[in-house]
């Protein structure tokens, strides 16, 4: 499988955006430079090194989602913080009520690319999983 660094890109803009990090986040959470961090943001001259050595610092993120787009955003976690991971550390507790609108915003804006990858069906399930969150948050 072919990796997509505008896609990367994308989804980790996508990520960050949720959890509502900074520049100046990013640079003290992963120990990363603002021009290595602005290449994966915009998907350019990204070395899958470093990309994997920041993704380390993120215990949420799914990697297999952020490089091919396979899978949830998030490692399992249920609603009262239980993981569901072998590894309890790569589990951090999701709030997912306070960003549904937003997360279904940005899951436009990656629509379009993730169609022309041929994804159409991976999206519309995620789409479906945000109505069916949203209608249980209220």
């Amino acid at each position: 499988m072919a990796i997509d660094l505008q896609q990367i890109g994308k989804r980790f803009r996508f990520y960050t955006n949720l959890r509502e990090l900074e520049m100046e986040d990013l640079k003290s959470m992963t120990g990363s430079d603002e021009e290595t961090l602005n290449n994966i943001i915009h998907g350019r001259n990204i070395v899958l090194d470093e990309l994997v050595s920041i993704v380390k610092h993120f215990d949420d993120l799914n990697p297999q989602w952020l490089i091919y787009g396979e899978g949830s955003m998030f490692k399992p976690m249920d609603a009262d913080g239980h993981c569901h991971e072998p590894n309890k550390k790569d589990c951090l507790k999701k709030d997912k009520a306070a960003y549904l609108q937003q997360m279904k915003n940005m899951l436009n804006e990656l629509d379009a690319a993730e169609v022309a990858k041929g994804h159409k069906p991976d999206i519309d399930a995620l789409m479906a999983k945000l109505d069916q969150l949203r209608a249980a948050q209220q």
